[in-house]
């Protein structure tokens, strides 16, 4: 949190000329992944002495940062936009008899390039292509730091719709609804060899990671 309050405070200061903007924002989103949700149901079965099993990952939180230049009616925009959630699961490991805990930690990297239109000063549409990077790491009472168990990329899209209140010259922001999809997948074969090494070997497991949501977004400078 103590980051997003300091790109907030750089974007106070921060100003650029013409239709040139700096965004920042916030993102929270619903998703149902079904294919992360069988890799962390299988952990759980391989573990019937868990005392707290891992749990479903059902929100993304995140931050965002971009880049968007406006001309009349139509903008073009950059960004770049993590979203996270963790997971965890401890109990008493009959192999060792003693307490054995895992995090999962989980990030979702967006790269996207889009294309915005606005219906009016304050209604807009927009759509972009991005670039997806799917992270797992892993912290364990087994391990003193976090290794990485799982990191890849696909390709997907997201669309909103945007209601922009707009200020003065410093500062404007914009609410907006938006879903997201994915036109590849991530694979989650090695997630689940990783984490479940002596279960039954299972294949093909993917996951879209569609999500929908809402994002908050900060813009300064000139609003043309």
């Amino acid at each position: 949190m103590r980051y997003f309050f300091s790109l907030c405070l750089v974007f106070s200061f921060y100003s650029v000329f013409a239709q040139l903007n700096l965004s920042v924002g916030y993102t929270s989103g619903s998703v149902s992944p079904e294919g992360l949700d069988e890799v962390l149901d299988h952990y759980n079965d391989e573990r019937p002495w868990l005392r707290n099993q891992m749990s479903h990952v059902n929100w993304l939180n995140g931050y965002s940062i971009g880049l968007r230049y406006k001309i009349d009616r139509v903008a073009f925009d950059f960004k770049w936009e993590n979203q996270i959630n963790r997971s965890n699961a401890n109990g008493i490991d009959p192999s060792t008899d003693s307490e054995f805990e895992q995090t999962l930690f989980f990030k979702l990297s967006s790269f996207g390039v889009g294309l915005e239109s606005f219906l009016n000063e304050k209604i807009s549409l927009h759509g972009n292509f991005e670039f997806n990077k799917f992270r797992v790491r892993t912290e364990t009472t087994d391990f003193s730091e976090r290794f990485v168990l799982l990191n890849n990329w696909s390709t997907g899209s997201t669309f909103s719709a945007g209601y922009n209140f707009v200020g003065s010259n410093l500062v404007h922001v914009s609410i907006r609804p938006y879903v997201t999809f994915g036109w590849t997948n991530h694979p989650l074969d090695d997630l689940n060899r990783n984490l479940n090494p002596d279960a039954p070997v299972i294949n093909n497991i993917e996951e879209e990671f569609m999500n929908f949501g809402l994002k908050i977004i900060f813009y300064n400078g000139p609003w043309y």
